[in-house]
């Protein structure tokens, strides 16, 4: 699918926003919150971030590809941020980006409900992110990464750290949800910033 200059233009405004949103308040979060930061927390307030920037954006340019190519920008300025180039946070926008891309696909045609499909999975992301991480980055066995991922998560949710399933099951669950309803606000603000626009270009032609 061809991309007009206009539908660059606007992906790579909301690229750069998105990888703004990167590099200040998700490094700000990463010092505000170091014990959840790799678990939980970080990743679902970024993971929604970045689903509102750029299904947002999707309003815009309601092609396939284009949150893809925004999240190939974001990623590309994280690698820039004080920190240097930080794998992690890189590989889970990209994955955010095919995500959003691989559920916008499967609903065919934008709707809430598709935003809402992409929304879900991107954040999905976030929970499979860190065995992902721990097995490339240190050769972390998956059940090791479970039962630190169980622990840190009860402390969280003040529940009993041997009901690993559940605490596990939870912890998807809610990022599942969040995500749903970041994409479905997404929806929202593009439909709301898409008629202020149009309206604002019909009382321009007016005018003159």
């Amino acid at each position: 699918m061809k991309f007009s200059t206009r539908d660059l233009v606007y992906i790579a405004i909301f690229g750069a926003l998105w990888g703004l949103l990167e590099i200040t308040i998700g490094s700000y979060l990463h010092v505000l919150f170091p014990p959840l930061a790799d678990t939980f927390l970080v990743g679902v307030i970024m993971g929604s971030l970045g689903i509102l920037t750029s299904l947002v954006g999707r309003r815009f340019v309601p092609k396939a590809g284009a949150v893809l190519m925004m999240a190939v920008i974001a990623m590309l300025l994280k690698a820039l941020s004080l920190g240097g180039v930080t794998l992690g946070p890189m590989l889970a926008i990209l994955m955010e980006g095919l995500l959003m891309e691989l559920g916008l696909l499967a609903w065919r045609g934008q709707s809430p409900w598709s935003f809402a499909l992409a929304g879900a999975l991107a954040v999905s992301w976030n929970f499979f992110h860190k065995f992902v991480m721990m097995r490339l980055l240190y050769g972390t066995a998956i059940v090791e990464v479970a039962l630190k991922m169980a622990k840190d998560g009860a402390k969280m949710l003040g529940m009993d750290p041997s009901a690993v399933a559940l605490i596990l099951g939870v912890l998807f669950v809610v990022r599942f949800i969040v995500g749903a309803l970041a994409g479905w606000a997404a929806w929202g603000i593009g439909l709301a910033v898409a008629g202020r626009r149009a309206q604002r270009f019909e009382t321009g032609d007016m005018a003159q």
